[in-house]
């Protein structure tokens, strides 16, 4: 990582250092859930399971404990969000568009531009031709509506109709799918923010505030998977184990921000820094090397573990290289694909 932009440079003495750290390891979990080769052994598929039932949360968490509500009017919280998130969806929407449809006359893809997929780009983004941007759209809506029902709702009050709507409902239908899905991750970081003593009681450094959310996520992840819940509590259960299992990364990093080395600290602050970055170039850069490895080495049989780690490396740290030495060299790429001032 060295010559890279530091994050501690950027952040110094930050008491929200943690927050860093925590989407530091969110985004790496990111990188692991989204390598599935079609030679993947049965434990690598259990593995991503396991991450993906909270990697995703943790980031909705943060975003809604970052949230600070009234600071900024209506009007200028759309506008900020919108240069730092909607910028970056439709510049990247235009730039995979002509990649993909570039590389689709040659060959087959997983998921390629057609009328359906420029469709979804709006309506469902997890399945049109750029299913990464989900994300941004459902985050970028969730800062929409959230300051909105604070008007006329408390947190918990919120909470608990996101909950028997998604349970009524469900969350299979366009445009706020995902994000009726996502948002009671959002509002229990708004919770806990402005809750300290709740703040006090689940998050901090010391080894009980680890050890206990991380019992509690593996006995109910154990149980998830040993008993058939009823469709209806689905989204009650994946709560609880997104919010316990994204409050035993948190405490990690606290853990992490206040005691460990260095060298390590500083890795994960700048991969917490560049993690949208990463998030939104990482399956490029992953997939040239689960597609181009065994080609080159087509002779010899690699065992998959090399080519994890291989395509996991390169899906982390070359979009931290292409963020410093292109994305953040223009003014342009600045704007409108970091979404930065």
């Amino acid at each position: 990582m060295k010559g890279l932009v530091s994050a501690r440079a950027i952040l110094p003495q930050d008491p929200f250092e943690w927050i860093l750290i925590a989407k530091g390891i969110g985004i790496i979990l990111v990188v692991v859930g989204h390598f599935e080769p079609e030679t993947s052994p049965t434990y690598w598929s259990e593995i991503r399971k396991l991450f993906y039932s909270f990697h995703m949360p943790l980031f909705f968490i943060l975003s809604g404990y970052l949230y600070n509500h009234g600071k900024y009017s209506y009007g200028n919280l759309i506008k900020t969000k919108a240069k730092r998130l909607l910028y970056p969806f439709v510049s990247l929407a235009g730039i995979f568009f002509l990649v993909k449809y570039a590389a689709g006359r040659v060959v087959a893809l997983e998921h390629p531009v057609n009328i359906e997929s420029i469709y979804a780009l709006l309506t469902d983004p997890a399945n049109s031709y750029m299913p990464l941007l989900w994300f941004v759209h459902a985050l970028f809506l969730m800062f929409a509506i959230y300051p909105l029902s604070r008007l006329f709702l408390n947190n918990l009050s919120i909470l608990l109709l996101l909950l028997v709507a998604n349970a009524v409902l469900g969350s299979n239908y366009l445009v706020f799918g995902k994000v009726l899905a996502n948002m009671p991750f959002f509002v229990v970081g708004a919770i806990i923010r402005e809750n300290g003593k709740l703040a006090r009681m689940t998050m901090g450094a010391d080894w009980r505030y680890v050890f206990v959310p991380l019992v509690m996520f593996v006995l109910a992840y154990v149980m998830r998977c040993s008993v058939n819940v009823v469709s209806a509590y689905a989204h009650f259960a994946q709560l609880f184990l997104g919010v316990v299992g994204s409050l035993s990364v948190i405490n990690i990093s606290h853990a992490i921000s206040a005691r460990s080395d260095k060298k390590i600290k500083s890795v994960l602050l700048q991969i917490g820094y560049s993690s949208m970055t990463i998030y939104l170039f990482h399956t490029l850069f992953e997939s040239t090397v689960r597609i181009g490895f065994p080609q080159i080495l087509k002779h010899i049989q690699v065992p998959f573990e090399l080519i994890a780690f291989v395509a996991i490396t390169c899906g982390v740290v070359l979009p931290l290289v292409f963020e410093k030495k292109v994305l953040r060299k223009h003014w342009v790429t600045r704007k409108f694909v970091l979404g930065l001032a």
